[in-house]
């Protein structure tokens, strides 16, 4: 959907077609499947500091949400004028897998989600900026491993990540779909541009710890972005999946 346009909700006749004919759903992790992105920004914000290139937590959220670790790295260079490139990961994991332990939590109605799709046998897969690392962490403390197998991917396998479309891309070729039948759900503004640029159906998710308190705010933004629909509950997105005529797009 073009910035501008009226914009879809749960209850409008576009919602109720718009995964008619999609074969596969595209998830982003953080923030889509699990509610980590206050940890991982809090953690951010003190990684930062330590290195030389404060910001506020706001601001880390609109530069940082949905992108690689390369874009904290290249702030910090800009700033400083230093390469902690081989430093960063160790040092920011071993801090957020620390809080990830005993803070990170699956997004409620997750795997309400994924029963619906392999109930109607539309596959599924995560399409991630997280490094490897991190999404195998993730999925271990979570326990939603199980759920995608090796239909794992990550930024870690392309050259360019989000708001590049290479990630969804690599994806979908590795799942043997057409940009045209898949569907991305994407929390963030870089992953709606990602999808939208590959040419594929978005499904904006706001429902995370990290917008609690700007969720209409953050509707706004990715409906700007080029999301087609927004919701902020997964069951709406359930709803959505379990109403969806599938097949040949």
């Amino acid at each position: 959907m073009a910035p501008g346009n009226v914009r879809n909700n749960a209850q409008s006749p576009a919602s109720a077609t718009i995964l008619n004919g999609k074969i596969a759903v595209l998830f982003d992790c953080d923030g889509v499947l699990v509610d980590s992105e206050p940890i991982s920004l809090a953690t951010l914000v003190d990684v930062l500091d330590h290195f030389g290139a404060p910001l506020g937590q706001s601001e880390v959220a609109r530069r940082f949400t949905g992108r690689s670790s390369a874009a904290p790295i290249e702030h910090i260079h800009t700033e400083t004028g230093r390469d902690i490139t081989d430093e960063f990961k160790p040092f920011f994991y071993e801090r957020l897998f620390a809080r990830y332990d005993f803070e990170l939590r699956k997004t409620p109605e997750i795997e309400t989600v994924l029963k619906a799709l392999k109930d109607r046998n539309i596959a599924f897969c995560i399409s991630s900026s997280s490094s490897m690392q991190r999404l195998d962490r993730t999925m271990a403390v979570t326990g939603l491993g199980h759920w995608f197998g090796d239909q794992i991917y990550s930024a870690d396998f392309v050259a360019n990540g989000k708001p590049a479309p290479d990630l969804f891309l690599y994806a979908a070729k590795k799942m043997d779909v057409r940009p045209e039948q898949a569907v991305v759900i994407e929390d963030s503004v870089a992953g709606v541009k990602a999808a939208v640029a590959a040419g594929m159906t978005c499904i904006g998710y706001v429902g995370g710890g990290h917008y609690e308190k700007d969720r209409d705010d953050a509707r706004t933004r990715l409906y700007d972005a080029g999301a087609d629909i927004v919701f902020d509950n997964m069951r709406d997105i359930a709803d959505l999946i379990r109403s969806a005529d599938a097949g040949e797009g």
